[in-house]
């Protein structure tokens, strides 16, 4: 089922929002989840070290703190499994271990890189690799009559603190992305409820400008053939023809109007339907301008026509003249006597392309967007006629558009405007 511009529009418009909320709904769920996994990854970090720090410092300061060789054998320490999250290593100056009652074994433990800076700092907390396993080791000197006798290196193999990591990382996404899918599902149904009254009244104002259009449409009528009676009759004084004649004039420009409304009204409800085939734009542009020919010398305009050669189009061949007819009256209508309306066609890129140029005052760099908005006319701009009704410029772009092709402005202030559609090829 087509769609048209204003369901399109309001398609749009829901799918930005949804887009907005959710990235912003997105950087805030990963910051507090960033934020609840550094939280929680410092407070089991600083459980570890506190721990250590804890029973180092008791080793350090038992009344056997002064290292000699004991009940445990160090070749003991060497054939030892590793079946202990923590252990306690008394070393001498050396960095040789004498006491080990926790019985473990890791490739380069004890770390004497760790010694080396204890003994200078003090103390020295680090993460190391030992085999293939992460330990958090924690070092201090032994003193003994003020003088260093020796050194407690305990260690914290951190399998179980990984594993609580990995499982904090994984259930905080798992929360975070499920809170994510529920906020989809919930922004969804909020954006669409948000747009609800504007859907409706989107609705209200095309049936009124349709309904009002249709009602419009038999006044005017009626108010032209009376006119027109008036004036096939001679039934006014020569000083009334001229005001009879505006009437007929003003009447035509409403009948104008009316049609115009009406279609708006009917392409804002679907989209414009189209029978696209093949044709010659260059062809049709030329029977098109000759059709004006009439028009434009009434008002003192020449058109002419700029083709080397065919230019294959797909395009549907009635909306495309009505097309090149409303670009060719905005022309007329904005250009001086005894200039020329010159619309050109070629092939660019594969693309069908079309130029319309006049020789009027141009249209401001700000207002060549503004001027395709319905019953936008610029100001002091017109030469001829009554003026137009602001909607031919915005029956323009639907048409090009529902081609699948674009229709621009461009010109200096003082040069003439140009006016390129470019449709499909064929």
């Amino acid at each position: 089922m087509a769609i048209g511009p204003t369901e399109h529009l309001l398609r749009q418009t829901r799918q930005r929002l949804f887009l907005q909320t959710m990235a912003l709904l997105a950087l805030l769920v990963v910051g507090i989840g960033a934020a609840v996994v550094v939280v929680g990854l410092r407070a089991l970090d600083g459980d570890v070290d506190q721990a250590l720090r804890s029973a180092v410092a008791a080793r350090a300061s038992a009344p056997e703190g002064d290292p000699s060789p004991g009940d445990d054998n160090p070749g003991t320490f060497e054939r030892a499994p590793a079946d202990s999250d923590t252990f306690l290593l008394v070393l001498d100056t050396s960095g040789s271990v004498v006491e080990n009652r926790s019985r473990v074994v890791l490739a380069g433990i004890p770390d004497l890189t760790a010694v080396s800076v204890a003994s200078q700092t003090g103390q020295d907390l680090r993460t190391v690799t030992a085999g293939q396993r992460s330990v958090r080791l924690f070092t201090v000197p032994l003193t003994h009559d003020g003088t260093t006798a020796g050194f407690v290196q305990g260690g914290f193999v951190l399998k179980l603190h990984d594993a609580q990591s990995r499982t904090l990382v994984a259930a905080t996404s798992a929360v975070a992305g499920l809170g994510l899918i529920a906020a989809a599902l919930i922004t969804l149904l909020v954006t669409g409820r948000a747009l609800r009254p504007i859907r409706e009244g989107f609705e209200a104002q095309r049936r009124f400008v349709a309904d009002a259009s249709h009602e419009l449409r038999t006044p005017a009528a009626l108010i032209r053939a009376n006119a027109d009676v008036l004036e096939r009759e001679g039934l006014v004084s020569e000083e009334g023809a001229p005001f009879v004649a505006d009437i007929i004039g003003e009447a035509d420009r409403l009948a104008g109007l009316v049609g115009d409304l009406l279609q708006l009204a009917a392409w804002d409800e679907t989209r414009l339907a189209l029978t696209p085939r093949p044709l010659d734009a260059a062809a049709l542009a030329a029977d098109t301008v000759r059709g004006a020919t009439a028009l434009a010398a009434e008002r003192g305009v020449r058109l002419g026509v700029d083709a080397a050669g065919p230019v294959p189009a797909l395009a549907d061949r009635d909306r495309l003249v009505q097309l090149i007819l409303i670009l060719v009256d905005n022309a007329i209508d904005h250009s001086p006597r005894n200039s020329v309306v010159t619309v050109r066609a070629h092939t660019e890129g594969g693309r069908a392309v079309l130029d319309v140029d006049d020789q009027g005052p141009g249209i401001p760099e700000t207002e060549r967007e503004r001027i395709f908005e319905p019953f936008t006319r610029l100001s002091g701009t017109t030469r001829h006629g009554s003026g137009g009704t602001g909607l031919g410029l915005a029956i323009a772009r639907r048409i090009a558009d529902a081609h699948g092709g674009t229709i621009v402005a461009a010109s200096p202030v003082g040069q003439g405007a140009r006016f390129t559609v470019t449709l499909p090829g064929s």
